[in-house]
């Protein structure tokens, strides 16, 4: 049986030899890797490099296209925010006028 490096566990109830009490040698084969090695003067090709430099540029569009986006939405919760605020300070406004009205009629 081939084990998966990594994924595979590997059995650990063997028995001991009866007449010994040693146990039998356990032999794992693995099987090697498909994966190719590549040269960096490959990787690092013309069209590579223009290729990369293609994607940073599409990436920082993107960064200004969605930078707009949010800055109509911060606008938009920070004059929420300000609204609340102004409701707050009305409705703590009302109470400190009822309580000084109801402070002068207990007097």
């Amino acid at each position: 049986k081939y084990l998966r490096p990594c994924v595979d566990v590997v059995p650990t109830d063997l028995s001991p030899d009866p007449t010994t009490n040693e146990y039998a040698p356990l032999v794992i084969q693995v099987k090697g890797t498909k994966a190719k090695v590549v040269s960096s003067g490959k990787f690092f090709s013309v069209k590579s490099f223009i290729l990369g430099f293609w994607n940073n540029l599409l990436g920082m569009a993107g960064f200004v296209r969605d930078r707009r986006k949010a800055r109509k939405n911060w606008e938009e919760r920070m004059s929420k925010e300000d609204e609340i605020k102004r409701l707050t300070e009305e409705k703590k406004r009302k109470k400190a006028e009822e309580a000084a009205a109801d402070a002068a009629n207990n007097v």
